[in-house]
Order: structure tokens, then C-alpha cells, then sequence
């Protein structure tokens, strides 16, 4: 009996040193189970129940949770993070999610919050110009509400709203509620400011190909009766070489005198220097120191052989009817057409020549009498002498 209580004994200590040693081992299929009951494990370790882990808790593969995960204090994840099963978030108000906070700190926020801070209202309106925006993503757009955001492409140093060193493409409409400046910044008054340095245009217009009608390469509105609804200005010698007012009146300067004034009443002025070389005043009187004019056909037809010279007698009976000169225009014509200055020369002159080749004929005809009378001169002195 005594032997076998003391192998009972050395049993025991074996068997408690098999549990209560620092290092214990399983067989390589072995599994075990906590509070499982009869019901074998089905992992290395099944625990039935809550597992309470009051140090440091190492998984060299991974870990999955078939239900719920608790962490009451801080979760840090040094590696990625994935959550491949969670469904978009839609029609959420009251939920939570994780958002990243300061220092790179994973906090709870609730859904109504991620609102705000997706549009943002970070502006320092007191603090001058934001150097370091926070800007905001909202549906299709990407923006900042404070006034003092400058955002520079291709600068880092932007002073405007927007800035851009380089070249800007816009594919459809290019709209500006303000002014617009090409070339140089905007002084107090102007709308559009164009520079040019060292090229051949500054504006051009093209409607080449446009087949619609009224086309319009420049349109310009106004409703003040003082516009000036065009002004160029040569800097350099501070003249004006070309200026068109609402009024009607326009000039044009040549870099040292005006060359050409319309007024405002419809009088129009041209002049050389100081010399006045042609003008119309109201009156409808014309001033000028010479005018040549062109013309296609001279009045000298009159002076061929088949010209037909109407007879004296045929021009007194066509004058006496008409009250005007055969192929003159009559005073009521005049009146209701106008004059062609051309034209009128060439029947003046036609009316000359017709007088000349008169003269002649009454010319050949004055001789005929002279001689005639010459010869009955002669034979009455001859009578007398008889009669004497």
C-alpha cells in the first residue's frame, strides 16, 4: 500500500509539473480548449467565453473576428489597414465611422460631423492672407472659402486668386464677371486691357468660312450720349491718330496735325500740315484747291464726219418746245437727280464744240457774202464811172 501511494505521489508532482512549468508544449496536432466543455476544440485555442490579456498580445499571421471587437483604449495599426467588407455609407446620420485626427490618430466621428469638415470653413478672415489653405472636397468640386486663398499653378508664389505661369486651356467659354487684362494688370478704368510687345496683331477678328449673315468682326453697345466709342492713344508723343465719338464726330491725326475732322453737323475738313486742302462746310459748299476727275469717254465724237450737226433751225424749234438744249438735262431732271459733275462737262463741252463747228459754217458763209459783196462793190463803181 505504501508503494503505491508513493507512486501515486511521484505521479502527481509529474503531472503538476507538466502544468505549472514556465514552458509547456502540445503535440503538433493537438488542440485546446478553455470552457468548452465535452465539445472538443476546433482551433489550436477555443475559448468559450470572455479572454482577458493583462499584457502585450503578439499574432504573427492574423486575426479574424467572426462577431464583434471591443477596444477600449487606443488601436494602433504600424501596417495598413483594411476593411473590405464594409458597405458604402449612405443615408447615414446618427452612425459612426473612423476618420484620421491629429497626430495621426484614429477617432470615432459621427457622420453629421464628417459633413463639416468636408465643407470646411477654416479661414483666418482676421490673420491677412492664408499661406497654408485647407481646401474642401465637395460633389464635384474642389474649393476654399476664404477670400484670402491664392493658389498658384507653376508658381509658388501666386498674387492673384489664381495665377498661372504658363499656358491655360479652356474648351468652352472663358466668362469674366470683372475686368479682363491680357498683358498687363488692370488700372482704374479699364475693361479690357490688351499688351502687345514684339508682335504683329494684338486683336484680330476671323469669320472665315461663316457662311451666316450680318456677320460682325467688332460690336460695341452704349447708352451714354458723351461714350467715346473709340480712342487710340500714341503714348509716346501723347496725340491721338485716331478718336470716333457717339456724337459722329471723328479724326484722324497723323502723329503732327489733324488730317481729317468730320463735325458733328456733317462738315468734313482734310487738311496738309497747315494747309486746308478740301472741306464741306453745313451749307453743303464745297472747298478745294484743285479736283481732277476721272472720266472714260470726252465730249470730241461731236468733231467725226458721221456726227449729225442739228440745223440751226431744228435747235430754235427744239428750244422753243423744250425750253432746254438738246441733250441737256432739263432743270426739273436736275432737281429730282442731281448733277454729275462728269457728265455735265462732257456736255458742256459737247454744246462748245456744236457752237464751234456753227462758227465755222457761219464763218464759210460770212466769206461767201464778203465775196459777193466785193464783186457788186466792184460793178457799181464801174457804173458809176459809165454814168459819168
Amino acid at each position: 500500500m505504501k508503494k503505491i501511494t508513493y507512486l501515486l505521489s511521484v505521479s502527481a508532482l509529474f503531472i503538476s509539473g507538466q502544468f505549472f512549468a514556465q514552458e509547456n508544449t502540445i503535440s503538433e496536432n493537438g488542440n485546446v480548449g478553455l470552457g468548452t466543455g465535452s465539445t472538443a476544440p476546433t482551433a489550436r485555442l477555443t475559448v468559450a467565453g470572455s479572454t482577458r490579456i493583462d499584457s502585450t498580445l503578439t499574432v504573427n499571421d492574423s486575426v479574424v473576428m467572426a462577431s464583434n471587437a471591443l477596444v477600449g483604449e487606443d488601436l494602433k495599426v504600424e501596417g495598413d489597414l483594411y476593411l473590405p467588407n464594409i458597405a458604402q455609407l449612405d443615408g447615414l446620420n446618427g452612425e459612426t465611422i473612423l476618420a484620421s485626427g491629429e497626430n495621426g490618430i484614429t477617432k470615432k466621428l459621427a457622420v453629421g460631423t464628417l459633413r463639416d469638415i468636408i465643407y470646411s470653413r477654416n479661414c483666418d478672415l482676421a490673420g491677412g492672407t492664408v499661406t497654408s489653405p485647407t481646401w474642401a472636397n465637395g460633389p464635384n468640386k474642389l474649393f476654399s472659402e476664404c477670400p484670402q486663398v491664392l493658389v498658384g499653378i507653376g508658381t509658388s508664389t501666386p498674387t492673384r486668386q489664381l495665377d498661372v505661369v504658363g499656358e491655360a486651356k479652356v474648351s468652352s467659354n472663358l466668362w469674366a464677371q470683372g475686368s479682363i487684362s491680357i498683358g498687363s494688370d488692370l488700372n482704374t478704368f479699364s475693361k479690357l486691357s490688351i499688351v502687345n510687345t514684339n508682335r504683329t496683331a494684338a486683336i484680330q477678328s476671323n469669320t472665315v468660312g461663316n457662311t451666316k449673315p450680318y456677320q460682325r468682326l467688332m460690336y460695341f453697345e452704349y447708352d451714354n450720349a458723351d461714350t467715346k466709342i473709340m480712342e487710340v492713344v500714341n503714348t509716346a508723343t501723347s496725340r491721338t491718330p485716331f478718336l470716333l465719338q457717339a456724337n459722329g464726330a471723328m479724326d484722324i491725326d497723323n502723329g503732327t496735325t489733324t488730317i481729317f475732322h468730320l463735325g458733328t453737323e456733317g462738315s468734313l475738313e482734310l487738311r496738309s500740315g497747315s494747309l486746308q486742302t478740301f472741306k464741306v462746310e453745313t451749307t453743303g459748299l464745297i472747298r478745294g484747291r484743285r479736283m481732277k476727275l476721272d472720266l472714260d469717254t470726252w465730249a470730241d465724237y461731236v468733231f467725226e464726219p458721221t456726227y449729225h450737226l442739228m440745223p440751226l433751225s431744228e435747235v430754235e424749234s427744239f428750244v422753243k418746245k423744250e425750253k432746254h438744249l438738246p441733250n441737256v438735262p432739263s432743270e426739273q431732271e436736275l432737281k429730282v437727280d442731281g448733277a454729275d459733275v462728269m457728265e455735265m462737262n462732257k456736255i458742256l463741252m459737247e454744246k462748245v464744240e456744236e457752237l464751234t463747228l456753227y462758227l465755222i459754217q457761219q464763218n464759210k458763209n460770212t466769206e461767201v457774202l464778203k465775196q459777193q459783196v466785193e464783186v457788186l462793190q466792184a460793178k457799181l463803181a464801174e457804173l458809176e464811172k459809165t454814168q459819168n
